[in-house]
């Protein structure tokens, strides 16, 4: 496939292991900035019951588009234009996921804040966000590779760099999500699930 990425091929079972945990057949996935398309080709054909969305900036939609039509299976969706930069809008049909991995690091703030919030608005009653990456715990990093991988982004770009779990944990309650479970993944990354506030009884 076009754009494979070592990366992407390495953690997908890892991540594949956490997403069972919180979907259910018939669920619909939402993936936010989606790449060459790897981690959607994977996921859907583990997981055949599950309808998969791929998402990605206008720019980067035909390398994504082609990858899926050459090797997709029939539960992923035509892929959809998703720029974060833009100001979130609800989309036409409710998701009970939103997954992103990798990006929370590669994006600026205000991105992720759009991203966050978008996730809030798309996201159906009791739905679940899903953040892979690295992150720092306490404003100290959790090992020195993830240091200079930080040091690294932000030569590439100011704007990018490994983000504070508690940050990231105040913009979901803010977006009116709550932490469910903080995962420790291979390679110094976390898997931060966050689920969809429902509305108390008495509401």
């Amino acid at each position: 496939m076009k754009g494979f990425s070592p990366a992407a091929d390495n953690n997908k079972s890892p991540i594949l292991s956490v997403l069972t945990t919180y979907l259910a057949d018939g669920d619909r996935v939402f993936e936010v900035g989606s790449g060459s398309g790897q981690h959607a080709l994977y996921m859907s054909a583990s997981l055949p019951n599950i309808q998969w969305v791929a998402s990605e900036r206008e720019s980067t939609l035909p390398l994504l588009r082609a990858n899926l039509n050459d090797y997709g299976t029939p539960n992923i969706a035509e892929p959809t234009v998703l720029d974060l930069a833009k100001a979130p809008e609800p989309n036409n049909v409710a998701v009970q996921c939103v997954y992103a991995a990798n990006v929370v690091h590669i994006v600026s703030e205000p991105l992720v804040i759009n991203l966050v919030n978008w996730a809030g608005i798309a996201l159906d009653e009791r739905g679940f966000l899903i953040l892979y990456g690295p992150y720092r715990y306490k404003n100290e990093f959790t090992t020195v590779s993830n240091q200079n991988f930080d040091r690294w982004l932000k030569d590439r770009d100011p704007q990018s760099g490994v983000r504070d779990f508690e940050w990231v944990n105040a913009v979901a309650l803010n977006a009116g999500l709550s932490l469910v479970e903080d995962h420790s993944m291979p390679a110094n990354n976390q898997c931060l699930v966050f689920q969809k506030r429902g509305q108390r009884s008495d509401d």
